[in-house]
């Protein structure tokens, strides 16, 4: 992320320069490697403070989205540490407290089972650290795009120790 920003940054300094904003070459030159470095400086500085504080954090869905969804709501919690995702547990719930990854192929036919993608998706989580590079699950499209929606409203609103309440992602 930090390299996009910096590459972003010495590229629109590149245009500046080219579009004839200096007089001469040298002082191109030298004002875009200046500038380059100030970028690269504010955008260090930046990243270290826009980090989510450590602690956990959790979103679940809305009402209409659990019914939506035959009364399951889902819910993301995630624990940030120096910034990062270290640990992310995706579930579904449905109104008596009842994990979805709990169920048997008899009480949730699904294809793929809960018990086999949650785990991946709440791995996928981890491995991307933010909500819009989320690998999503074959067969499990609703729940990678409410993980996306519920990520997401974390790393805009979220606290640590406080649950968000997300409507359902438009489609």
């Amino acid at each position: 992320m930090k390299n996009k920003i910096l590459m972003a940054m010495a590229a629109a300094t590149a245009l500046v320069v080219l579009a004839g904003c200096s007089s001469s070459s040298s002082t191109a030159d030298s004002t875009a490697a200046s500038s380059t470095a100030s970028s690269a400086a504010a955008s260090e500085e930046t990243t270290e403070t826009t980090g989510k504080a450590d602690g956990v954090y959790t979103a679940q869905m809305d009402d209409a989205s659990a019914e939506a969804a035959y009364g399951w709501r889902d819910e993301l919690v995630v624990e940030y540490k120096d910034g990062k995702i270290v640990s992310a547990t995706f579930e579904s719930y449905d109104a008596d407290g009842n994990k979805k990854s709990e169920t048997t192929a008899e009480t949730y036919p699904m294809d793929p089972s809960p018990a086999d993608w949650m785990p991946e998706l709440s791995e996928n989580i981890v491995k991307a650290g933010t909500s819009s590079e989320i690998d999503g699950i074959t067969g499990a499209t609703l729940a990678t795009n409410n993980a996306k929606a519920m990520l997401a409203a974390i790393e805009a609103e979220g606290e640590p120790d406080q649950t968000i309440v997300v409507s359902e992602p438009e489609a």
